[in-house]
């Protein structure tokens, strides 16, 4: 089930916000966006790297990045997932002073899923 535009919005501005991805890597990738209450909180988004997504790509980091292991977001599905990326640049572009984001470091992962 794809986030609603304010869902959408709240999880771009929670991410371009967080000090965390200051000079950092940012991968955006697939899986579940914990909600409390119908919203999302800040438990939800610390609870993000617990999922196997986050999961297994952080674990292919190479050992030797570890200082420099880049911070990874679950958006939702694939839908959501693109649609984060392009507005977290839109919003980006609107106000780079109120965002830790350097766009030149943010990434998509998705899967294809071609069958």
């Amino acid at each position: 089930m794809s986030l609603r535009e304010t869902e959408l919005l709240e999880h771009c501005q929670f991410i371009l916000a967080n000090r965390q991805i200051r000079n950092k890597f940012v991968i955006l990738c697939e899986g579940e966006i914990k909600k409390t209450a119908g919203r999302l909180s800040p438990q939800s988004y610390r609870a993000m790297e617990d999922f196997p997504d986050a999961n297994f790509y952080k674990a292919c980091v190479p050992r030797d990045w570890r200082q420099q292991i880049p911070t990874f977001f679950n958006c939702g599905d694939r839908n959501d997932v693109l649609n984060t990326y392009f507005n977290l640049l839109r919003l980006h572009e609107d106000n780079p002073e109120a965002s830790y984001l350097n766009p030149q470091q943010l990434f998509a992962i998705v899967d294809l899923g071609l069958f």
